[in-house]
């Protein structure tokens, strides 16, 4: 009996977490089409945040969750289909983000 409550409690703790996916920065770039050092312009522009950052063997490892894919393929969208500069990107991210408030 014991058994099966701590099993449940397992069980929530998956479900709590469940939906959350955490990719890589090489991983993101090559589901979303665009190369690291574009994502790394989009980061510094602060269009792009990772979800997480941690470390492994000793080096910074930044993790983005399916937001931060959602808003790197809009970006894309936005710079390569309707040629809009990274400044106009910034506000039309900035009205979007208002607008989903």
């Amino acid at each position: 009996m014991a058994r099966q409550g701590s099993l449940s409690t397992s069980r929530k703790r998956r479900r709590g977490n469940a939906g959350v996916v955490l990719v890589s920065r090489t991983v993101l770039c090559s589901m979303c089409g665009i190369s690291e050092t574009q994502l790394a312009v989009w980061e510094h522009e602060d269009l792009v945040t990772p979800a997480r950052i941690g470390e492994v063997e000793g080096r910074e490892e930044r993790l983005y969750d399916r937001e931060a894919m959602r808003r790197v393929r809009v970006i894309r969208t936005l710079g390569e289909e309707l040629e809009v500069n990274l400044p106009g990107i910034g506000v039309i991210l900035h009205l979007l983000d208002r607008m989903g408030r």
